[in-house]
């Protein structure tokens, strides 16, 4: 299976845009709380190869999503976090065996549908002020889970369902980020199971996670001196550009057959 470029080919440039795209990861997630998976996958893809995105990225933020969660976890809301992880932890594991049997042409289509749809679909959610009681917690959850192990960036989806269970604050950064956490782990988990993770993409999902955390730093010093709805707009910008460039491939591909 072709796992895209090992870490020793890629040249000078490329690992210069990827450091830099963990950095602004990192920052995104010390500004919100979420987008920091939406940010690395359109980097990414043109140099590892669209079959690699997910579990690189789920390595990083696995080490993104750890730091936030040891700083707020005392913070925890321990009834909605085992809801969540209980209902979402068996569908991640199901949306890995899906992932993994998927073409690199499907996966690069899948992930720019759902980085062009993102920002509507949040919009749409926050514009409602979406209210879920445990039931619909642990549906959305399910859903969250299956769409987890099949693409990245689904904590933006993640935020409104918290929100909707009545989470605000430091009590949804800490929860929001111990769920991240448990699912990447169990995402790396099965990919290094399904031969999707090599040691070469382990090794830089590493290295772009320890990227994340200065970001994480930067962010949120930078939260107190910004305004959120600018910071907002560049993000939406942002990922629905990283989403175009990961669809223009594989349309220009069917148009020409």
């Amino acid at each position: 299976m072709e796992l895209g470029l090992p870490i020793d080919s890629a040249t000078a440039l490329q690992f210069i845009l990827v450091m830099l795209a963990a950095l602004l990861a990192g920052l995104a997630g010390g500004l919100s709380g979420f987008g920091g998976g939406l940010i690395l996958p359109p980097v990414l893809a043109p140099i590892l190869g669209a079959k690699a995105v997910v579990p690189v990225v789920s390595v990083a933020m696995l080490l993104a999503n750890g730091h936030r969660l040891w700083i707020y976890r005392k913070l925890l809301d321990g009834r909605v976090l085992a809801i969540t992880l209980a209902c979402a932890l068996p569908c991640t594991l199901l949306g890995t065996l899906i992932y993994a049997r998927l073409s690199a042409e499907a996966i690069s289509l899948m992930l720019g549908i759902f980085l062009v749809l993102a920002v509507p679909v949040s919009r749409f959610c926050q514009r409602r002020r979406v209210r879920v009681g445990f039931r619909g917690l642990a549906i959305g959850s399910g859903l969250f889970g299956l769409g987890s192990g099949t693409t990245t960036g689904m904590g933006m989806f993640l935020a409104p369902l918290l929100l909707g269970a009545g989470l605000t604050g430091q009590t949804f950064l800490a929860t929001d980020a111990a769920i991240s956490t448990a699912v990447n782990i169990t995402k790396m988990i099965a990919f290094g199971q399904q031969e999707v993770l090599n040691s070469s993409l382990l090794l830089m999902g590493l290295m772009l996670g320890c990227l994340t955390i200065p970001g994480n730093y930067l962010g949120r010093w930078l939260v107190q001196r910004t305004s959120s709805r600018l910071h907002t707009r560049l993000m939406e910008i942002l990922i629905i550009l990283g989403g175009v460039s990961l669809l223009l491939p594989p349309l220009l591909a069917w148009l020409r057959t």
